[in-house]
């Protein structure tokens, strides 16, 4: 399913599942900062391609089972493909999922690399999901003909199965979509818990570790550039102060942690 082990929250085991990926020029990220790239480099080799001014742009999703639910925190790219050519590509990303047994599909937003995989042929890609998007994003993406507009996924309006709920809220016990506007005006996090343990899955909140460790600076993936920074700066400090683990959905290396103002990758087997 992955390159990238899987971990457990609690009652629930985290799987991630990756599309592929491509390279995208540093000289595009962090706009008006000056950043020490060779000692990125040198401190994550992982998040930067060998030999190349770029960084590797994974395409992943988050699948979360525990014995009574299975969750989805985004679709991939499905029929969309990337809007940059794969340098890798993991064409039987899905195979192992059962699509019948995903209870719901939470979009972050509806970029295609987010939420391109969610219909398939003209039909929910997961029949028996109740599919959360927040409705800032289905009304900025009506219409548009850029990434997945939302009357391409109408399939999953007409069929009843969708919800759009501004109110950050549980969709399960454990289960919550808050609202992190910036890079979409809908864009949304989500906060897995139990007991006491916590995981964020980010969404696009960032994108590079650089700005885990600098989550005022501005992202040139950020429709308002200056909200995305409060939303980054609001939600990371409360996963830090929290001791909440963190997972990124385009790291090479997504699961890790806050602390001293830093990040730290690391998919360990348990979290908590």
């Amino acid at each position: 399913m992955s390159h990238v082990a899987g971990v457990r929250l609690g009652r629930w085991e985290i799987e991630v599942i990756c599309e592929g990926w491509a390279p995208l020029p540093l000289a595009d990220e962090c706009p008006g900062q000056t950043v020490d790239w060779d000692g990125e480099r040198e401190r994550r080799p992982w998040a930067f391609v060998p030999g190349e001014d770029a960084w590797p742009w994974h395409v992943h999703a988050f699948l979360a089972r525990s014995e009574s639910a299975t969750i989805l925190v985004d679709t991939g790219v499905g029929a969309f493909g990337p809007w940059r050519p794969w340098r890798q590509e993991v064409p039987d990303a899905w195979r192992d999922v059962d699509l019948g047994a995903v209870d719901h599909v939470v979009l972050t937003h509806l970029h295609a690399d987010h939420a391109g995989g969610t219909v398939v042929a003209g039909a929910p890609r997961f029949p028996n999901a109740g599919y959360h998007v927040h409705p800032a994003d289905w009304a900025f993406f009506a219409g548009s003909d850029d990434y997945v507009a939302a009357d391409a996924m109408l399939p999953v309006e007409a069929s009843g199965q969708l919800a759009r709920i501004a109110d950050d809220h549980e969709i399960l016990d454990g289960v919550a979509l808050v609202h992190t506007p910036g890079h979409t005006p809908g864009h949304r996090s989500v906060v897995l818990r139990d007991g006491g343990d916590a995981l964020l899955l980010t969404g696009d909140l960032l994108h590079i570790p650089v700005q885990a460790d600098n989550p005022d600076w501005p992202s040139s993936h950020d429709e308002d550039p200056e909200e995305g920074a409060r939303s980054r700066s609001s939600l990371l400090g409360r996963a830090a102060q929290g001791g909440w683990g963190v997972a990124f959905n385009h790291f090479a290396s997504p699961f890790g942690a806050l602390a001293g103002g830093r990040w730290t990758e690391g998919a360990r087997r348990s979290l908590g």
